[in-house]
């Protein structure tokens, strides 16, 4: 067994990702990190100045000297290895090698040794075919179409899948077997998802044009039933979703689970490396719960409650293939993507649900755009689990407070006279020596009826005017309209509920059993949600972001070949 190795003071930096500084824009340690050093003292090498407080084999945290702020460490290298994945299609090619286990090229990349491999045609799916210069062998990363039986069915499974139809009903309708139908799932993720990701390398490469950016971010749950009565215990997950407001579409939806890991691999390499000798942050599998952090408390799981992270339980249990990510790194990769994908908008204006991590998520990935002006974050805390009846009673004394401002100030109905009332109710509000910077929002509607507002970028740089139009627009909507879609639309991923006779556990029918599946049926419904679904508009959120210029097919969507209707540079 190898000797435990010295670590550094904090995470080294992997390419260009250094997460480990003081997440307080107003403090002048903002997105400094702190020295690698393990001697480092105050203000050494230009750094920030900053104190680790936390044990060898516990979570740890990094403490500014200047506001006195504290956040955990994470792992820059968990950081970047959750981002390889926003990228599936490309993360394929680049970890495809020959086929021919006595050539000296098998299991060596085509990315870490291009010079081994070139291009060698496509295939029918329009997959990139490469030959290996050593052998000869030819392969390719994708799904063959030649292993696709009964094309027919793509649209009549896609239809029933985005329709609430359950798996068995599914089977039934289409006379074909369980196998059958996990395999047609897993060929239009890869075809579908395939198709999102050219479409978006029109945002990333600026090719579609955005003055404004406004994304909503959040987080849904999804509990999987239990696969064998010898074990009743749930797999918990969660999926973290961004939406362009303005548009509906939806940037990124992803699932802290990794289905490209095999756990019993992972973890007879992590005894080897000595990985739970070291602090969580510091181990190579920093990324993904190994089997001994469902046992350990949270103090020494890294989950400080600071990052999201669902506590170790003794009702949850570790998927039965692939890996759970720790939430913190999903978090960071889907800002990380976002930053990417967002490069052509001039400006982009964040609202988070106030959920453990996303704030410190954001900051991390968009220091340098913070700093230029260029992004502006908000955390928005508001009223969920109350029944239609409280929400009325919220709406109309809202109402009734606004009628009494157009009586007392004697004005019309007019375009601005909301604004008026916002900029009275924020000035109020801030010359009130309670005020802890938490903005009640004094207008409320079904969707939203009770919000309070914090703008955790606030470098008093904006009039009142120009922070109200901002608040005005604040809103978790889009998110939430998606998430509502997916638990109404997909039935194995309705919320489940628990019963008495289980010791509250959930389990629910129709859910999934496998979390493969899940991710699969949440990147498909993703794309049709962007592509497919018509809004009241007539129009497709692909369409109202500039993606598209007419909704498209299940057909389209759903086959290799590239459908027309997509908006051309």
């Amino acid at each position: 067994m190898a000797k435990t190795k010295a670590h550094p003071r904090i995470p080294s930096e992997v390419e260009g990702i250094q997460v480990n500084h003081c997440k307080n824009t107003s403090c002048v340690n903002f997105g400094i990190p702190a020295s690698e050093s393990r001697w480092a003292m105050k203000g050494d090498d230009a750094k920030g100045s900053y104190r680790i407080i936390g044990g060898e084999r516990q979570a740890r945290y990094l403490t500014c000297h200047s506001c006195l702020k504290h956040t955990s460490l994470q792992s820059n290298l968990a950081v970047f290895q959750e981002l390889s994945r926003f990228t599936p299609h490309k993360a394929r090619i680049d970890s495809a090698s020959c086929i021919n286990q006595d050539c000296s090229s098998f299991g060596i990349g085509i990315k870490t040794n291009p010079e081994m491999y070139y291009q060698h045609g496509k295939t029918l799916s329009d997959e990139p075919r490469f030959r290996c210069r050593a052998c000869g062998s030819t392969f390719s990363a994708g799904l063959p179409i030649r292993k696709q039986r009964r094309p027919e069915l793509n649209r009549e499974i896609l239809n029933l899948l985005v329709n609430k139809v359950p798996m068995r009903r599914i089977c039934e309708i289409l006379t074909i077997n369980p196998a059958t139908l996990y395999n047609k799932i897993e060929y239009l993720d890869h075809v579908m998802s395939r198709f999102s990701e050219e479409q978006e390398m029109k945002l990333m490469q600026s090719e579609v044009k955005m003055q404004r950016a406004y994304v909503s971010v959040d987080r849904q749950d999804h509990t999987l039933n239990w696969g064998t009565q010898l074990d009743r215990r749930n797999i918990r997950l969660g999926a973290i979703g961004a939406v362009e407001n303005m548009s509906g579409y939806v940037l990124a939806m992803q699932l802290n689970f990794d289905s490209g890991v095999d756990p019993n691999d992972v973890e007879a390499d992590a005894i080897e490396r000595t990985d739970y000798e070291l602090p969580p942050v510091f181990r190579h599998y920093a990324r993904v719960w190994l089997r001994r952090d469902y046992l350990l408390p949270t103090s020494n799981n890294n989950d400080d409650g600071e990052d999201g992270e669902v506590a170790a339980d003794s009702d949850i249990k570790a998927p039965h293939s692939g890996m759970q990510v720790h939430m913190q790194y999903t978090q960071a990769a889907i800002f990380f993507h976002l930053k990417r994908l967002l490069q052509g908008a001039e400006k982009i204006r964040f609202f988070l649900d106030r959920d453990p991590g996303l704030d410190n998520a954001c900051l991390s990935a968009f220091v340098e755009d913070i700093k230029a002006r260029r992004v502006d974050a908000f955390t928005i805390q508001s009223t969920k689990a109350i029944t239609m009846a409280k929400k009325k009673i919220i709406i109309s004394r809202s109402n009734r407070a606004f009628d009494d401002f157009k009586l007392d100030t004697g004005l019309r109905e007019e375009s601005n006279l909301k604004h008026k009332y916002v900029v009275a109710s924020l000035k109020a509000q801030q010359a009130n020596e309670s005020y802890s910077g938490w903005f009640k929002y004094p207008l409320g509607d079904m969707a939203e009826p009770e919000k309070s507002i914090s703008y955790i970028t606030n470098f008093g740089d904006f009039d009142i005017d120009h922070l109200v139009r901002l608040y005005m627009k604040a809103s978790l909507k889009g998110i939430d309209r998606f998430f509502m879609q997916v638990r109404r639309r997909l039935s194995i991923l309705e919320r489940p509920i628990g019963s008495a006779n289980n010791a509250g556990r959930t389990w629910f029918g129709y859910s999934a059993y496998s979390p493969l599946v899940a991710e699969q049926v949440l990147r498909i419904f993703r794309v049709y949600y962007n592509y497919c679904l018509i809004g009241e508009d007539k129009r497709t959120p692909a369409m109202r972001i500039g993606l598209a210029t007419k909704p498209f097919s299940l057909n389209e969507v759903s086959s290799p070949e590239n459908p027309r209707g997509i908006k051309s540079s």
